[in-house]
Formats: C-alpha cells, sequence, structure tokens
C-alpha cells in the first residue's frame, strides 16, 4: 500500500521490552534470536518510514556473573550490527536470590514521551505488555502522537491495551519471518 500523492510517509519509532519479549517468547517455545530491525519492519508496515528502533533491557553484572554476562554481549553485539537499531542497558539488580530489572520500564517511558515531545516521530509501537507503561502511553497521546500496543496474550497489560490508539496481539506464528 502506497502513500497518495504529496504525502509524507508516517515516521515510526519501535519501543521495545527485550525482557518482556524474549520471556513471552521463552514461555512459547520459539526462537528467541529475534532480528529487531526486521520485527520493526514488519510491525510498521511498509506504507510507514521506520527511523528507529530503541531496544531495552537489563545487564548483568560482569563480575558477579561472568558467563551471563559473556552470553550477554554476544546478544549485545548482534543487536548492535542490526541497522537502525539502538540498544539502552540498565544494571539488573540482585534481590532476594534472583535478579530483577530496574529503571528499564523507566527509560522506555522517558524516552517514548520526550521523543514524541520533540517530534521525532508520529507513530510510536510499544512492544511490551507491562502495565508500568501505561501512563507513558497516555503521554504519548498527550503529545499529539499515535501509539500502538504489541503484546502477548500471557503479558498483556489491560491498562496499556486501552490507553493504546490500536493493539496488535503478537503470537509465535508473527515471528517465523523475523530472523
Amino acid at each position: 500500500m502506497s502513500n497518495p500523492p504529496g504525502m509524507v510517509p508516517e515516521r515510526v519509532m519501535v519501543f521495545i521490552d527485550a525482557m518482556n519479549l524474549y520471556e513471552s517468547l521463552k514461555a512459547l517455545n520459539v526462537n528467541t534470536n529475534i532480528d529487531f530491525h526486521k520485527l520493526s519492519c514488519k510491525l510498521s508496515c511498509l506504507h510507514r518510514r521506520l527511523i528507529r528502533v530503541h531496544v531495552y533491557t537489563g545487564i548483568y553484572d560482569q563480575t558477579r556473573e561472568p558467563d551471563k554476562y559473556a552470553a550477554q554481549m554476544r546478544f549485545f553485539n548482534q543487536v548492535q550490527r542490526m541497522p537502525f537499531v539502538t540498544l539502552k542497558t540498565r544494571p539488573l539488580i540482585f534481590r532476594r536470590g534472583g535478579y530483577i530489572q530496574k529503571g528499564v520500564d523507566t527509560l522506555i517511558a522517558t524516552d517514548m514521551v520526550s521523543m514524541a515531545f520533540l517530534n521525532h516521530y508520529d507513530l510510536s509501537i510499544l512492544v511490551s505488555g507491562d502495565g508500568d507503561l501505561a501512563p507513558a502511553v497516555d503521554a504519548v497521546k498527550a503529545a499529539g502522537k499515535q501509539i500502538i500496543a504489541a503484546m502477548f496474550n500471557r503479558s498483556r497489560s489491560n491498562a496499556v491495551a486501552s490507553s493504546a490508539d490500536q493493539e496488535i496481539r503478537l503470537d509465535a506464528g508473527f515471528f517465523v519471518d523475523c530472523y
């Protein structure tokens, strides 16, 4: 589908919560080695102009978890070679025998909202079902921008779904051509 003559394609930015995506794919026994650029092009559709893909995740402490850190570095190197993809990380925090992400949701929300108000995009696509991001979705709309939420059933937030202009339900079949 092409744009009418004289119409400029919508500028799209994609914001991916990598851990949310990873956990959802893993729960479906689907290959988690996604090409974020291919995924974002598919989500954006052909008649829109993909500006940038922002991928957010936690990062292990190199001294505490050297093997996990090394595996993450291999993954990060793959991501950094993907066109138009920017990787943003925050340290994982060790609590009660496990790791949790701190600051990743805040980083996603801050980037989505600030870039909306700076007019860096017309349409944003949030790949996350994290309900903590619902206020950011509302703020993006307050900036006069459109937002699509792409979520799996298992991690779907009603708050994000009802705040977004549109919802894309993700499932295992959606990713067959995203590697």
